[in-house]
């Protein structure tokens, strides 16, 4: 089962695609998420590939219509007893389904109403239909590179940073809208669009470089860097602070290195030097596997990490002692091994219900509803 944190939160969400997120991280965390789907084959997250086990995990699925006036009705009279409702179909098309602020306010309250896009709610954009890829495009995170045929391409290998912040600023939104309506008694409305959470995560860099503080890039420092190491893998060196570059030198029996690495990122430092230590370390991390440095940088306590391009990353011994994955079989007979949650949770362990299949509480939570 998932977490038990929001155990009694009754969220309704009517979204497809990324919005998905925002109920998916609360479902995690253990609300009790309903997912309106549009009949006769649901939502099309279903058939993206591995996101719907992920973002749809632990919901349940009612099949009803926006598009005739019987579900529209069903729709708000799930609303009625629910706490949240997430709107993550494109922006201004709310009203028109009857599904608004104003209209959801009437049958409840002190809803929490969470609108999820990809513009946000207003702006020269707000009507630009738009993907995921689209967030990280205009936050400058995804930067286009050039092909052999001059032309540019979408970077390979690029991990989507506004997808998934956005179902993390969605979900801390509405969190704290929750705990405001349950102090006044009063709705609250939350904004959350995918372009603002992918330059949200941009915020630091932005903030440096647009108030003359320079910025974070780390390409020119030796001891703060990359290496590459015996086993043809890497490892990042981030010895910044003299002790740990005094410990690092000391561990590797390497003493000369220490006073030509003294101030060595400074910027009045040479390039002769930064090139003759940048040489010597590369050297250096070629004598031992990226392992046996991981060991070395915890038992002499040297600042650094191994560094991973790939899946193997879950392989490593410290992420596997963290419990990340979890085995599961889907409503397709497929098992699946999938990325749980990063939070913990004392006392628990995170097994989510898989994923519904379309419609799968239709009848249950309806008759659950009239019973009422």
């Amino acid at each position: 089962m998932s977490y038990d944190l929001l155990d009694g939160l009754r969220v309704v969400e009517l979204t497809m695609f990324s919005p998905d997120t925002v109920g998916g991280n609360l479902a995690d965390l253990g609300a009790d998420v309903t997912k309106i789907e549009e009949p006769p084959y649901g939502s099309p997250t279903r058939h993206a590939g591995a996101l719907h086990f992920r973002w749809n995990r632990g919901k349940k699925s009612v099949m009803l219509s926006l598009k005739d006036e019987d579900g529209r009705a069903q729709i708000l009279d799930l609303i009625r007893t629910a706490d949240v409702f997430i709107y993550g179909l494109r922006a201004g098309s709310a009203k028109r389904f009857g599904v608004d602020y104003d209209a959801v306010r009437a049958v409840k309250s002190d809803i929490v109403y969470c609108a999820v896009s990809g513009f946000g709610q207003d702006g020269i954009y707000r009507d630009l239909a738009t993907h995921g890829y689209a967030f990280d495009a205009l936050a400058g995170l995804a930067r286009p590179v050039i092909d052999d045929q001059g032309l540019p391409v979408t970077p390979d290998g690029h991990t989507l940073v506004g997808i998934e912040a956005e179902g993390l600023f969605g979900a801390l939104g509405i969190l704290a809208a929750v705990r405001k309506a349950e102090r006044t008694g009063e709705s609250q409305y939350v904004d959350v669009s995918g372009v603002d959470s992918a330059l949200a995560f941009r915020a630091t860099e932005l903030d440096m470089r647009g108030n003359g503080f320079g910025d974070m890039s780390m390409a020119g420092y030796v001891r703060y860097q990359f290496y590459p190491t015996q086993d043809d893998e890497f490892v990042i060196l981030m010895a910044l602070e003299d002790k740990f570059w005094k410990n690092f030198c000391d561990a590797t029996e390497r003493p000369d290195l220490y006073e030509l690495g003294m101030g060595i990122d400074e910027p009045t430092a040479s390039a002769e030097d930064k090139a003759k230590l940048r040489r010597a370390l590369a050297d250096l991390f070629q004598t031992r596997t990226r392992s046996e440095w991981t060991e070395l940088f915890v038992t002499h306590n040297v600042a650094g990490a191994p560094a991973y391009r790939d899946l193997d990353v879950l392989e490593d011994p410290h992420i596997a002692a963290r419990g990340l994955t979890y085995d599961q079989v889907q409503a397709d007979g497929r098992s699946l091994h999938l990325f749980g949650s990063a939070i913990k949770v004392a006392g628990q362990q995170f097994l989510p219900d898989r994923p519904p299949g379309p419609g799968e509480h239709t009848d249950q939570i309806l008759k659950q509803g009239a019973a009422k």
